[in-house]
């Protein structure tokens, strides 16, 4: 019965230090800050036909992050050197005012990072995209419907469903290929 009473008090103590260093292990936990543009993925991804994750994000296929585009990467599409007399101009809509400010200086578009990988997880964007050839709406299937960005996170995939994809496409499932 002590040997009991020893496991749910040493059980408890782990739960208790758990909650209370979880908000410190993981940066922001519950609410992000306000992206410095309201980005609406869904507009994007209805308006530009063909356009895809990899079209912005284009380090995905290539590095362990999918990468936060820069500015450069919205002025492929949205010209801060139009010309006045084009009325259908992005870069003479209001909403447009805070991108075309980036364009005047020499700073990149601050966003903040609304993920979370921790530091014993080994994930590897490219690995799944390039190698796997995994959709990136497989582990992120609510990014395309957004019309804001995210307020509350980080996004933090669950190791049961990672787990459950890798039995799935029979990948490995030991725990030395995902964690360091």
């Amino acid at each position: 019965m002590a040997l009991k009473k020893k496991y749910a008090l040493l059980s408890g103590l782990i739960i208790v230090t758990a909650v209370l260093l979880l908000p410190a292990m993981i940066p922001n936990l519950g609410s992000l800050p306000p992206q410095p543009i309201a980005f609406n993925h869904r507009l994007h991804m209805e308006r530009v036909q063909g356009i895809g994750c990899r079209d912005c994000h284009q380090l995905a296929h290539l590095q362990t992050y999918a990468g936060i585009p820069s500015k450069f990467v919205c002025f492929d599409c949205h010209n801060p050197d139009a010309n006045e007399s084009d009325a259908n101009a992005d870069a003479f809509k209001p909403e447009f005012g805070t991108l075309m400010a980036f364009a005047k200086t020499g700073e990149d578009i601050p966003w903040h990072r609304v993920t979370f990988t921790p530091e014993d997880v080994f994930f590897s964007h490219r690995r799944h995209v390039a190698v796997a050839k995994i959709d990136c709406r497989k582990c992120h299937p609510e990014i395309p419907d957004r019309t804001s960005p995210l307020d509350r996170g980080p996004i933090m995939m669950g190791m049961n469903t990672c787990i459950k994809c890798h039995e799935e496409a029979k990948a490995s499932v030991d725990c030395v290929a995902c964690h360091r």
